[in-house]
């Protein structure tokens, strides 16, 4: 069975039991507390990831990390994965809830590369416009890519929109070179 059917499997599961017990908000910030840990932690993933490390010690640190901020359901959960052996799927999981959670809510997951990072009001400009662009909520992504020289690029589903300095001057390249004035 592949990590992507196990995951959204778990994810299934796991939002039926807070739809169930009406806990979806909670679910979906404990979710999200999770998902933060982790991306701050390559350690924390290394340590759930290895086979070396025994499950009991796992839940110990599960115990540890989350019992005091996570919802009852979602600390079953975790316990759950461990003794399931299945505590290498935590990012998978995470992030095919967030997409399960996403899709209910009719909020679109955008992904923008940019330069530099962009300043609160520019995010929230950005943030309104791509709002108004796909009429609905939207998810923001973003990721600093120097490579990019300045301008954005913006991914919704799979449809691209390359404004970045790198592409216009492809392009500048491109019609210079073939002699077009387009």
């Amino acid at each position: 069975m592949s990590e992507i059917t196990i995951a959204r499997r778990y994810a299934q599961a796991l939002n039926e039991q807070a739809a169930q017990d009406g806990t979806l908000e909670q679910i979906d910030a404990d979710i999200d507390l999770i998902s933060h840990a982790l991306a701050g932690s390559r350690e924390l993933v290394n340590f759930f990831s290895s086979p070396i490390i025994s499950r009991k010690k796992k839940a110990a640190v599960i115990g540890t990390l989350f019992k005091e901020s996570l919802q009852p359901v979602t600390m079953r959960f975790l316990e759950l994965l461990v003794s399931k052996r299945r505590e290498n799927f935590f990012l998978p999981i995470v992030s095919s809830y967030r997409e399960l959670r996403d899709d209910q809510l009719g909020i679109k997951p955008v992904s923008v590369r940019t330069a530099f990072d962009l300043s609160e009001g520019d995010l929230s400009a950005l943030t309104a416009s791509l709002e108004k662009l796909t009429d609905s909520k939207v998810r923001l992504s973003m990721k600093v890519d120097p490579s990019i020289l300045g301008g954005l690029v913006i991914r919704i589903g799979d449809m691209v929109y390359d404004r970045s300095v790198t592409n216009q001057l492809a392009t500048l390249r491109e019609r210079l070179e073939t002699g077009s004035h387009a």
